[in-house]
């Protein structure tokens, strides 16, 4: 009896260990693109209608996704895109960081929303976010922002473009040449754009330029935003116009010659 009663009670231990198991490192997701979990703690789960789920374990160390501070964590699910583009998503879910940061100098911070990479130095992200300050309340606004050489150009701030707490959030990025522009909805018809972000850098001249979703938080609490409605679209090039084939040239007619026949003596 007592050996039965461990064997069960080592059984409903293991039970949430396995539910729990944090997804590979790197993992496709049909839909999606190639999952990137950095920290290796942090689940991708797709349900009902291609919706997608990332889930950040409430932890002591921050999910962020800042070059300038070197933690570059955050969870992304990302595919290959060339030339000018637009991206879409809509984004649902709890966004309640708390007053605690796990980024030191950061204030309390969860993200959920788009990001561009040509490299790891060198990004542009735009999210559905909440800040909150220790013993303050939870401000929600739209945060975007550039990475150039692994510097953040400009901090975004809650009074950029302002967020509704409890309505779903549409963000879209556009790639127009040496230009990134984002902007947001809150009911995917009526947008509103932040200020453009320059692509001066060299690495967005190169080839492997990745975009997709990510998840940034520096709570200690889960979070597990909800992307659906994911649409890339590449603009397309017009197409060169075909040279003209090479006509033979043209040889001037040969007239035959005309052949004066005489008229005949007089008899």
């Amino acid at each position: 009896m007592k050996i039965t009663t461990t064997l069960c009670t080592l059984i409903a231990m293991l039970i949430p260990v396995v539910a729990q198991e944090a997804t590979p490192k790197t993992l496709k997701v049909e839909g999606w693109g190639t999952a990137e979990n950095p920290a290796e703690d942090c689940l991708f789960k797709t349900g009902e209608g291609g919706k997608l789920t990332i889930t950040v374990p409430g932890s002591a160390k921050a999910h962020d996704l800042s070059a300038e501070l070197g933690n570059t964590t955050a969870p992304r699910v990302l595919q290959e895109v060339e030339g000018d583009f637009t991206i879409q998503v809509k984004i649902e879910g709890e966004f309640a960081p708390g007053g605690e940061s796990t980024q030191e100098g950061r204030t309390g911070y969860t993200g959920a929303g788009l990001v561009v990479f040509a490299d790891a130095n060198n990004f542009v992200r735009i999210e559905r976010a909440t800040l909150q300050r220790s013993g303050g309340p939870a401000l929600p606004y739209t945060n975007f922002e550039i990475r150039v050489h692994g510097e953040l150009e400009r901090i975004g701030t809650t009074g950029d473009l302002q967020t509704e707490a409890d309505k779903p959030t549409w963000l879209r990025l556009e790639r127009k040449g040496t230009q990134l522009l984002g902007a947001m909805s809150q009911d995917g018809v009526n947008w509103n754009y932040g200020e453009p972000k320059e692509l001066f850098a060299e690495p967005w001249n190169r080839k492997g330029i990745k975009a997709g979703v990510a998840a940034i938080s520096t709570s200690q609490k889960p979070f597990a935003p909800v992307y659906s409605e994911l649409t890339l679209k590449h603009q397309s090039k017009p197409e060169a116009p075909k040279p003209e084939a090479a006509k033979p040239e043209s040889k001037p007619e040969s007239k035959p010659e005309s052949k004066v026949e005489g008229k005949p003596d007089p008899e």
